[in-house]
């Protein structure tokens, strides 16, 4: 179907208080999110433990294990009976201990002696089983914990999912997912409600960041789904329409090879799939970086500014090259060494615009900072082409960072030559 410009103007101005309602969530402050631990298991499992151990500073006792309890009855009444289900929701939980990540590796694991009951969980999000990880544990607990007759193994997913049983022993475990998860703790919304006010906050914001990144079950995802089935057409037609840069990098592949980059050349005359290496074509600074006893990139020089041209963003990067001579690998490291951790103190390099790499020197490509030079965005609002855009941010970045960065090279590198 044809997409006229009276579509668009529709869906604009027809799908436009969802748009800002979809907008308003997903810049909603969730703590979770800044920290960028949104996808990491650990992280959930350590949630999830402090929420499942009764005496953890929540201070709401024991109702998340109880109900965590009651979801173990409802995926399989063989892992624990009716008669052991109603006696454990009686008693009273606190002897329960909950390992996290601290034994043998086990992501959760739940016991109480006492009550005669063990939790096995492995987390997975993303990841798949290693060989014989659900082995590994499943031996280790049988081995160590005999004396406890109700021990239940589980693997935790995103969604429903029998991967497990391709593994060994993995026919020992049963399969919960996020959304059950969700689902208990969403339960007890009375109790959390009357919680201690940072307690209510953070169980509802791992609520929030579960639904949006783990299970996709969030409002705004549900909301932006209806919106897509209304205006299809028109919504495919926008994303086709978005800008892609990848066609560039052979265009300024040999805008640089035939010499209109003034002031630089190819160091590397390696074709990749999105890299223009380059140098500033200055004598004194080439033989700095000219050492081809390390045959980094198989070529002369151990460093260079690589030019990144992706989908949506063209940035620049400061990287020293690999050591391709393995029987000289540890001497030439500390040559490397001592040069990246130069470079990477550098004044220039605290200009606004820099970005430094939190990584050390390695043997093969250790990045010292990075710069972006334009996105889509910058492309459209500045309504040029790519390569007239990379020509204005390129000279930009060539007078504020490259220059100076230049100077401070022939001025500290030198008496490390």
């Amino acid at each position: 179907m044809s997409v006229s410009v009276e579509d668009l103007e529709n869906f604009i101005v027809n799908a436009q208080p969802e748009l800002e309602t979809i907008k308003r969530e997903l810049s909603a402050f969730n703590i979770f999110n800044v920290l960028g631990v949104q996808y990491r298991e650990i992280r959930h499992s350590n949630f999830l433990g402090w929420l499942f151990d009764p005496n953890e500073s929540h201070q709401l006792g024991d109702i998340f294990l109880k109900d965590l309890f009651k979801l173990i009855r409802e995926v399989s009444n063989s892992c624990i009976s009716s008669e052991k289900l109603v006696s454990l929701l009686l008693e009273d939980l606190s002897q329960t201990i909950v390992h996290r990540e601290s034994e043998n590796n086990i992501d959760i694991l739940i016991i109480n002696e006492t009550l005669d009951i063990l939790i096995c969980i492995e987390n997975k999000i993303h990841a798949n089983y290693s060989s014989h990880q659900l082995s590994k544990y499943y031996q280790y607990i049988e081995e160590n914990y005999q004396e406890i007759t109700n021990r239940v193994y589980l693997t935790l997913t995103p969604f429903e999912s029998h991967n497990h049983l391709d593994f060994t022993d993995g026919d020992k475990y049963q399969n919960i997912n996020y959304n059950q998860i969700i689902d208990v703790i969403k339960g007890n919304e009375s109790v959390i409600n009357k919680a201690l006010p940072t307690v209510k906050e953070s169980i509802n914001q791992y609520i929030t960041m579960t639904e949006k990144n783990i299970t996709f079950s969030s409002k705004e995802t549900k909301l932006a789904q209806e919106i897509y089935s209304k205006y299809k057409d028109e919504i495919n037609f926008i994303i086709n329409s978005r800008s892609d840069f990848k066609g560039f990098k052979d265009v300024l592949w040999k805008y640089v090879e035939d010499g209109h980059l003034e002031g630089y050349q190819l160091s590397h005359k390696l074709k990749t799939t999105a890299i223009v290496r380059i140098l500033p074509n200055n004598e004194e600074l080439k033989s700095l970086f000219r050492k081809p006893e390390f045959k980094s990139w198989g070529k002369d020089y151990f460093f260079c500014l690589e030019i990144f041209v992706e989908k949506s963003v063209v940035w620049i990067k400061w990287v020293f090259g690999n050591i391709g001579d393995i029987e000289k690998e540890n001497e030439l490291q500390v040559v490397k060494t001592k040069w990246y951790e130069t470079m990477k103190s550098f004044d220039i390099f605290k200009h606004r615009d820099v970005k430094l790499y939190n990584s050390k020197s390695t043997f093969n490509y250790p990045g010292v900072c990075w710069v972006k030079l334009f996105n889509e965005d910058d492309f459209i609002n500045e309504g040029i082409s790519v390569l007239d855009l990379f020509k204005k941010r390129f000279e930009e970045v060539h007078h504020e960072i490259i220059q100076p960065w230049q100077k401070e090279c022939l001025q500290k590198l030198k008496v490390l030559k």
